[in-house]
């Protein structure tokens, strides 16, 4: 047997672990629920089909194709600098709105998730700057 798309296969063997590990500790606490066989079953038949997927020739080769698409590339390039970008804006409308309820409320706890939001604006408006240097300067 030989694996075409190691990727995928490992992707399907991480989904079929974690199948796997989910129902020995349902095992162990004693406590099954419809909720959790979903979750198990799920996991295993599609760590299964991407393990299947990895293995066909056939397969593998349109997923590779598929994944070189230019269209799709430039789709997931907008997709996640969209996703980025309201990231941000949430975080910064949480966080003002949080500083906010903080002075107004009095709440220290109010005043400090906020200033953990700040923090993390900040830092994903450094990677911004940074990462718009380095492909500045490789073009």
């Amino acid at each position: 047997m030989k694996i075409y798309n190691k990727k995928v296969f490992a992707s399907g063997v991480f989904e079929i672990a974690l199948g796997l590990l989910r129902l020995i500790a349902d095992i162990m606490k004693q406590d099954f629920s419809i909720k959790s066989s979903v979750l198990i079953a799920v996991l295993v038949v599609l760590g299964f089909g991407s393990i299947l997927r990895s293995v066909s020739p056939r397969m593998a080769k349109e997923d590779k194709l598929e994944e070189l698409d230019e269209r799709n590339r430039l789709i997931t390039l907008k997709s996640k600098s969209k996703s980025f970008q309201l990231t941000q804006i949430i975080s910064f409308v949480l966080m003002l709105a949080l500083l906010v309820m903080g002075k107004v409320t009095g709440f220290e706890g109010f005043i400090a998730m906020g200033v953990g939001l700040a923090f993390a604006f900040t830092v994903s408006m450094f990677a911004e700057i940074f990462t718009y240097l380095y492909y500045e300067s490789k073009n």
